[in-house]
This record gives C-alpha cells, sequence and structure tokens, in this order.
C-alpha cells in the first residue's frame, strides 16, 4: 500500500513544478550523490548507472561528487546541500538517534567489507583470539565497543593511520581494513593475510544509501527514479566482468588499475557483498526486518542512540518492492 501511495505521489509531481530546491534541467532533476571515498569499484554500480544513461532514462541528472574521510555527511544530507548519501547503517541510525532528519533508502552492500587482517602464520584465527593483542582500528567505530562489551574481546588499540608498513614489518600485528583493499597491496609484496570478516562477530550493518525526510516526502518520483536506476546499475555490474566501468574509474582515480579493480570485484563476489547469501534468501537490495531489529537492538545495547527507533518509520520499505522486481 504504502508503494502505491508513493507512486500516486510520484505521478501527482510529475505534474507539479518540483521542489525548488532542486535544479530542473531539461526536464531532469539534478541530484547529488556524495560518496565516501574516491572512486572505486565499491561504489561501481552507481557509475554503472550513470555510464548506462539509466538515470538520465528516469530523468535524473545525478553528479557522483566523491570524497574521503567526510564525517559530516549525513548532515549534508540532513540539510539539503546534497541529496543523498552513502554510508553503514550503524551510522545512519545513530544519526537519526541524534535529530538528523533521514531515511534509508535501499542497501548496496548486503554486508560491511570491514575486517580485521593477520598475518597467514599468525596464531590467530578468529575475531576472539584478538583479546589483549595490538591492532591498529578506527576506535571510534561502532564494532570496536560491539567487541568489547558484547564479545569481551578487548585488543590493544592503535589509532588506524592507513598505513601498511608496520603490518609488513611485524608478524604479529593486525590491522582493520577492507577484504577489497588492502590485501591486494600486501598480495603483491608478497605477504600473505589471513582475513577476519567484522559481519562475522555478530554485528552486521549494511552499507546503504539515505536521503533527507524532507527529500524524500517531497521528491518521491525522484527517490523512486534513484533507487530504480541505482539497482539496476549494481545488478548489470555484478553481472558483467566490470571492464567499461573499471576503465572510467581508472580516469577518475589513477590508482584504479585493472589488476586492482579486478581483485576487488572478485572479492565483491567471493565475499556476496551486494547479492548476499541466496540460501539465507538474501539478494541486492534487500533490507532483512528481523536483521535490522537485532542491529537496532545492538546499537541500544552499545548506549549508541540517543532514543529508540521505530523501523518502521526509519526504512523507506515500498522501495523493497523494486529489489524484489530485479531479483525474480
Amino acid at each position: 500500500m504504502r508503494y502505491l501511495s508513493l507512486i500516486v505521489m510520484a505521478l501527482m509531481f510529475s505534474c507539479s513544478a518540483g521542489d525548488p530546491g532542486n535544479e530542473i534541467t531539461s526536464g531532469k532533476t539534478s541530484v547529488i550523490l556524495q560518496t565516501d571515498w574516491y572512486p572505486q569499484p565499491e561504489h561501481a554500480g552507481f557509475y554503472v548507472a550513470d555510464l548506462d544513461r539509466l538515470y538520465e532514462a528516469n530523468d535524473l541528472e545525478v553528479e557522483i561528487r566523491p570524497g574521503a574521510n567526510i564525517r559530516n555527511i549525513p548532515q549534508m544530507v540532513a540539510t539539503g546541500r546534497i541529496e543523498f548519501g552513502i554510508g553503514t547503517s550503524d551510522n545512519l541510525f545513530t544519526a537519526i538517534a541524534r535529530g538528523a532528519p533521514l531515511i534509508a533508502l535501499f542497501p548496496y552492500f548486503q554486508r560491511d567489507p570491514q575486517c580485521i587482517m593477520v598475518h597467514a602464520s599468525s596464531s590467530v584465527v578468529s575475531l576472539e583470539d584478538l583479546d589483549g593483542r595490538v591492532v591498529m582500528i578506527n576506535p571510534g567505530v561502532a564494532y570496536v565497543q560491539y567487541l568489547s562489551k558484547k564479545l569481551e574481546v578487548n585488543p590493544q588499540l592503535v589509532p588506524l593511520d592507513y598505513s601498511l608498513a608496520r603490518f609488513i614489518a611485524d608478524p604479529e600485528f593486525a590491522q582493520q581494513c577492507f577484504l577489497t583493499s588492502e590485501p591486494y597491496y600486501l598480495q603483491e609484496q608478497g605477504v600473505d593475510v589471513r582475513l577476519l570478516p567484522l559481519a562475522n562477530s555478530g554485528f552486521n550493518p549494511y552499507r546503504l544509501v539515505y536521503t533527507s525526510r524532507d527529500f524524500y516526502e517531497n521528491n518521491p518520483e525522484a527517490v523512486l527514479a534513484f533507487a530504480t536506476a541505482s539497482l539496476k546499475g549494481w545488478n548489470a555490474y555484478v553481472e558483467s566482468a566490470g571492464a567499461t566501468v573499471h576503465k572510467h574509474l581508472a580516469s577518475l582515480n589513477p590508482q584504479q588499475t585493472p589488476e586492482f579493480t579486478s581483485f576487488t570485484k572478485q572479492a565483491i563476489e567471493e565475499y556476496q557483498l551486494v547479492t548476499g547469501d541466496q540460501e539465507k534468501g538474501e539478494y541486492l537490495g534487500k533490507f532483512d526486518k528481523q536483521r535490522l531489529l537485532l542491529h537496532l537492538q545492538h546499537l541500544s545495547d552499545l548506549k549508541l542512540l540517543d532514543r529508540e527507533l521505530d523501523i518502521e518509520s526509519v526504512v523507506a520499505w515500498e522501495l523493497q518492492e523494486v529489489a524484489r522486481d530485479l531479483a525474480n
């Protein structure tokens, strides 16, 4: 019913002048998607949607704006400076609980690629084995508190500096990484690693797209169009070798060599980041309500939520029909 309401609202919107806060060019709505890093395969589906003119076909002009270590993306979206942002569900729900008027639209990764890496020769084979060991990690992230308070795993934390030098030099060192990235550079230097995905800890956020409640409520057609085109872009990326978009990413970010992008895509597929585990009923773009409820409970138990959140109101559930249609 909510999905049908969105369509009705969208038709009404298409007959109006549109939101004055968004530029209309040649009948198309101009919006900005702010990413959380430089152009890379972890964002490839959005770039495919742009290259294949899927946004254009849905009457959108989308600027994909890259950025690194931008901490105020939720604030930028909430205040209308940009229309769409990407991030993790734990950070989004924490921001909403603090009063940010935001809403989750759809996940593009079913699980977070964050992990802890150790040398393959290390005796560490599980996250529990990290107790008391030196780990370079971002101490402010939620899963550090989850490890400590839920799993009673308390490593000696070293602030993450994004360098691999100490890891390479010390075979007993452990370090936070993206399973799609750092292992490639270590492999190139002959260093074999073992990866411990943080999603296996029980704290398992989605990587998702979100927007402001104002944009969501006043621009339903644009929201629906963006979600549809983006999910189609991700679906096309998963089903292809990715050569065209990888070449485009390299033109935007020279670090994205053919070897590196191939490694990243292989890792995305191996760990089922986009598609999820089909045997568990996961698929591209799906939110599992029970999983989100558990996620909110974890955040509440860790005292990361300033107030209780209603799962029905913090997610645009009607967009799940788009994901289901693509999966079938």
